[in-house]
């Protein structure tokens, strides 16, 4: 530990108090090293799911699979929709009324637009496609 007796030569304080900043401001240090760990790993990714041009998907849950606790989000009337990535090894799943489509989501991924129809996927970044896919369409 540091030496911060020095510092507090004007005030009186026992050996006990000085103890006890210093596990305070040891578990203060701890807390926010953990909290901006956890932070860093964690990504929201924005969605917009369309059956075809014009015509977007309201009501699709787009569900992380293969986790312990639900993350999970609904496209809005405009097939527009955001989720928190905290897992990029997952599977994720898009359901609707009509077939599911299971795809994976790389890291570096922060839009990514679904067209059913042409059964296409394509990730953004910088608002640049770098990665366009065929999907396969599940009980269709």
């Amino acid at each position: 530990f540091i030496n911060i007796r020095p510092y507090f030569k004007l005030l009186v304080i026992t050996d006990n108090q000085l103890r006890k900043i210093k596990l305070i401001l040891t578990l203060i240090i701890i807390f926010i090293s953990i909290n901006s760990f956890s932070q860093a790993k964690s990504k929201t990714v924005y969605f917009e799911v369309y059956y075809e041009k014009d015509y977007p998907i309201a009501g699709g849950n787009i569900v992380e699979r293969e986790t312990k606790k639900i993350n999970e989000t609904t496209t809005d009337f405009n097939g527009k929709a955001q989720l928190i990535v905290t897992d990029f090894n997952s599977e994720f799943e898009l359901s609707y009324t009509g077939p599911h489509v299971r795809f994976k989501i790389p890291k570096k991924t922060e839009k990514i637009m679904i067209n059913i129809e042409k059964r296409k996927i394509e990730y953004y970044k910088n608002n640049k496609i770098f990665k366009r896919k065929k999907i396969k369409l599940i009980g269709y």
